[in-house]
């Protein structure tokens, strides 16, 4: 599990320290800068998943402007704005720069943790990618962003050991963590479209890159953690047709 790379554009010291405190708590990695050059710095060198901008910067609405410049690189980063303007003026020329969120100072915790949890799915909202009810989660190419309990968490696609249906849930096993999401197992694989993960059970989904051992005649795959899943015929054989290795 990673953290969510947030980056935070904040020159108010208290103000940035008591939200670096609430959000690394539900698990931001934060990186706050105090002006739009430090911000591009390291937009430039360093990849975020959520951008928060708050608009008044040492005095000039800066904050839209870097967002218009945001938008105008093509950089693919949700951002919102948390801020202490509640001039119509000021709303509408922020919103032309398409925020997922404009939320006001002083903020409520949940709808701040809400709020960026929205944005993060809405970004993602790709024919590649989807959202789900229930035991949520986004499918990115790399991560899956997964909801648990009031923030949402970032499962590195790779890390992922074996996946398993349990009823209506899908069971995401990684080394120190296990996650449900509301999908099918046919469904989930056509997301990932990921050749690292092969189908061995009807009921499993196995990365390939954690197999320790394989046993053919007791249908069985032994995972570098340990784990046991059992390999049906009809996979195993598929298996070994597309592995001249094992012919």
């Amino acid at each position: 599990m990673n953290k969510l790379r947030l980056l935070l554009l904040e020159d108010l010291d208290k103000e940035a320290n008591d939200l670096i405190a609430f959000l690394e708590v539900n698990n931001y990695e934060v990186v706050r800068v105090s002006d739009t050059e430090k911000a591009e710095e390291e937009i430039k060198k360093s990849t975020f998943d959520v951008i928060i901008l708050d608009i008044m910067i040492q005095g000039k609405p800066d904050g839209i402007e870097l967002a218009k410049r945001i938008n105008k690189k093509g950089i693919n980063v949700p951002f919102l704005f948390l801020t202490s303007m509640q001039s119509k003026a000021v709303f509408d020329e922020a919103k032309l720069t398409h925020p997922m969120v404009y939320l006001l100072k002083p903020y409520n915790e949940l709808e701040l943790l809400y709020s960026l949890e929205l944005a993060i799915e809405s970004c993602y909202q790709q024919e590649n990618s989807m959202s789900f009810e229930d035991k949520a989660a986004v499918l990115s190419p790399t991560f899956l962003f997964i909801k648990k309990k009031r923030s949402v968490v970032k499962v590195d696609v790779s890390g992922i050991n074996y996946i398993e249906v349990k009823e209506k849930y899908c069971s995401i096993r990684c080394d120190e963590e296990h996650y449900l999401i509301k999908l099918s197992l046919t469904k989930l694989k056509e997301m990932l479209s990921n050749p690292d993960f092969k189908q061995v059970h009807r009921n499993y989904l196995v990365n390939i890159k954690k197999i320790k051992e394989i046993y053919f005649e007791d249908n069985l795959i032994i995972l570098d953690d340990g784990s046991k899943i059992p390999f049906s015929e009809r996979y195993k054989n598929a298996f070994i047709k597309n592995n001249t290795i094992f012919r």
